[in-house]
């Protein structure tokens, strides 16, 4: 493993995706040594305020190449469709039937970028932390603050981001490098680990991140750190704890799995999490601000909503007659729903409050017309991906957490105040500890026409309500629940170009591969899950 532990090393400050691409035995003189960006306290914390953004183009698509990324978690997930978007690389993983993924070649954005971005944010911030174990020291000391007046924010933002890298690169690729900054052993002694390894590692890193900051004055990010944002390291803390949630949510490949996560322990962490929304002002001069995948799920004219969003609250039979249909006949249809979100109350050609309806196809038919969708996101319109406040995680994602841990821990009476908390405000009535009231207006329905019950209820109040918030939502959570369509890949494989380069076999996810997803499975608890 010593070439890509070698280029971790190397790579400081955010070089890792130039030394990425280039011959290790070339010297680069106008890339600064990692002991040169971190030597003194000024250039440590520029480097380490620099990280987020480079995580936020791996979870919302604003770096170069990384737009495909969400693009198809959320294709995976059933939340976004499109004929037209992106290239042949994310047709590929969307297309039914599923088919093996190419890892071999040199593009393949899906998994290359995350890929090496994220291990850019762990180098950077594994370095900027040694660098700080060793002496050196942000800012003047004060009395109250002998090693520095902003030592201690630097620490916490980079253990931070130390522990997302590692969790978002454990929830995506089934395997993955484990290295902080107490580690300095010999390069070949480095190995993959699982990827719920990873997972585990990054949260440990969040565990200590949170411990410093408590014991801790409180201090106060810079707004170019998160864009456009005040945080205070108490607001980081809320916000570590509602990472913890998520990655021992979401790291889940199966319902197996999804079953066996510590929900108690889900619940500590959600309620100790976020109180208001978490995210980031987009500015369009400024990359890894704004994000692509908002772009795509908010009227684009080459991206819809999965008809697999917008099918379980037809009410008409719509969506079953769709479903009957071989893919070959299939094309967009039109659902009557009293589901407010869906369409207004003037009829099912008319805009809800988060879904809207295209009066006409604009999509082409040369990759299937089953990918066809009439429905687009209109929740914040076209420019606010690039122009307004772009949130990755609400109080409500951590309610809809809450919700499925009550449930899974017995709770279905806390499970039903949640989800009548949205149902009752979009023409919904509120749902019992069975599920939906029965009849002619059942919302959701079962993909057999039946009425759903209350995990059906959960699974659908989640979709709909945070539609275009984050695409590992969708991904984690359809695989979770054992949704995602027969060979889709439910993990990234480790870059083919980086397999080559460690001298490993190539090896890949999706259609007949092994590991790739079996059919959609059940039971889910108490016969839910369509």
């Amino acid at each position: 493993m010593h070439i890509m532990i070698k280029r971790i090393l190397i790579a400081g400050a955010g070089a890792l995706a130039i030394a990425g691409c280039q011959d290790l035995t070339v010297p680069n003189d106008n890339t600064p040594s990692v002991e040169q960006v971190f030597s003194n306290g000024g250039d440590l914390e520029g480097a380490v305020g620099t990280v987020f953004r480079v995580f936020w183009g791996v979870t919302q698509g604003d770096r170069s190449g990384n737009e495909t990324t969400p693009v198809a978690l959320a294709g995976i997930g059933e939340e976004l469709t499109s004929a037209d978007i992106g290239t042949v690389n994310l047709h590929e993983v969307i297309q039914e039937p599923r088919v093996p993924y190419n890892n071999y070649g040199a593009g393949q954005w899906i998994n290359r970028k995350p890929w090496y971005d994220l291990l850019e944010v762990t180098a950077t911030t594994t370095d900027a932390l040694k660098a700080l174990d060793n002496g050196v020291r942000v800012g003047a000391p004060t009395a109250t603050r002998p090693n520095g007046l902003r030592t201690d924010r630097a620490r916490i933002f980079a253990k931070m981001m130390q522990g997302l890298a590692h969790i978002y690169t454990g929830m995506l690729f089934n395997q993955g490098y484990t290295r902080d900054e107490t580690m300095d052993i010999a390069f070949e002694d480095y190995e993959f680990k699982p990827g719920k390894e990873v997972v585990a590692f990054g949260i440990a890193k969040l565990e200590e991140a949170i411990a410093i900051a408590t014991t801790s004055s409180v201090d106060t990010l810079p707004t170019t750190w998160i864009n456009g944002q005040a945080l205070t390291t108490k607001d980081l803390i809320k916000v570590m704890n509602s990472y913890i949630a998520r990655a021992m949510v979401y790291s889940a490949r199966n319902p197996a799995d999804r079953a066996a996560v510590n929900w108690a322990k889900v619940l500590t962490h959600v309620d100790a999490g976020v109180t208001a929304p978490f995210g980031q002002q987009a500015d369009n001069s400024i990359i890894g601000t704004r994000s692509i995948y908002v772009q795509r799920t908010q009227l684009s004219t080459n991206a819809r909503v999965d008809n697999h969003i917008v099918g379980p609250s037809d009410t008409s039979g719509a969506y079953q007659a769709w479903l009957a249909l071989p893919l070959s006949a299939r094309t967009d249809f039109q659902v009557r729903t009293t589901d407010r979100r869906i369409h207004g109350a003037a009829g099912p050609a008319t805009n809800g409050k988060i879904i809207g309806y295209l009066a006409t196809q604009t999509m082409t038919s040369t990759r299937g017309t089953y990918m066809w969708s009439r429905y687009r996101g209109v929740r914040y319109g076209t420019l606010y991906y690039n122009t307004g406040f772009i949130q990755t995680m609400t109080p409500l994602e951590m309610d809809f957490i809450r919700a499925e841990a009550k449930y899974r821990l017995g709770d279905r009476a806390a499970a039903v105040v949640i989800l009548n908390k949205t149902r009752t405000q979009n023409n919904l009535p509120a749902v019992t500890l069975t599920g939906p009231p029965p009849g002619t207006g059942c919302v959701p329905r079962k993909e057999s026409g039946a009425c759903g019950n209350l995990f059906d209820a959960l699974m659908y109040e989640k979709r709909i309500e945070l539609y275009g918030l984050e695409a590992i939502i969708p991904f984690a959570d359809y695989r979770g629940w054992g949704r995602v369509l027969q060979g889709s890949m439910i993990e990234f494989p480790v870059h083919g170009r980086e397999l080559q380069a460690l001298g490993l076999p190539v090896y890949s996810f999706g259609g007949d591969l092994p590991g790739s997803a079996p059919a959609p499975v059940g039971p889910f608890p108490n016969g839910g899950g369509g």
